[in-house]
């Protein structure tokens, strides 16, 4: 008797897997088995090996569901390392400007230059991201691939703008 429960083959949202990998990693482990699975069917030969039942073969759920955990785990722990290696430099940052006298508690709060610090810390949160790489597959569709630019998007572009903004204030 089979104990794993029947997966229906479906294309993620890229969108809401990025929310659930960073809120919900149990929901983005099973989108990743339905996501994995809509990606195989759309070979021709293994869609008909799907239909006569050959495919996928017995236990690949388990197999799918570490494969979907060590990547989700990836992405997770370079969203946060790439936060914590910009939140150190922008430490320094402020703390070189500190001793350089150009800020201080007794000055007061310039809204445009904390909105392009803010901005320019998430751009480059977003960029150090996008260049700690992740595991990539032959066809590029996996979940962890097709999230990970989302990632990138909704802090990199909120950043740009932020600074922008900052500039321009």
């Amino acid at each position: 008797m089979n104990s794993e429960a029947v997966v229906v083959p479906k294309l993620a949202s890229p969108w809401r897997s990025a929310i659930a990998l960073v809120f919900q990693i149990c929901t983005y482990v099973d989108t990743g088995l339905a996501h994995e699975l809509a990606v195989n069917l759309k070979a021709k030969d293994l869609a008909a090996a799907h239909e006569r039942g050959e495919f996928p073969k017995q236990g690949w759920q388990t197999e799918a569901r570490e494969r979907i955990c060590e990547q989700a785990t990836h992405l997770r722990s370079g969203l946060l390392g790439s936060f914590l290696v910009t939140l150190a430099f922008l430490a320094t940052g402020l703390a070189l400007a500190v001793v350089a006298g150009k800020v201080s508690p007794e000055f007061p709060i310039a809204i445009a230059k904390l909105l392009g610090v803010i901005g320019g810390g998430l751009a480059a949160w977003a960029t150090l991201f996008a260049l700690g790489g992740y595991a990539e597959t032959y066809g590029g569709e996996a979940l962890h691939e097709v999230v990970h630019p989302v990632l990138f998007k909704c802090i990199f572009l909120p950043g740009v703008a932020m600074a922008v903004v900052g500039q321009l204030w």
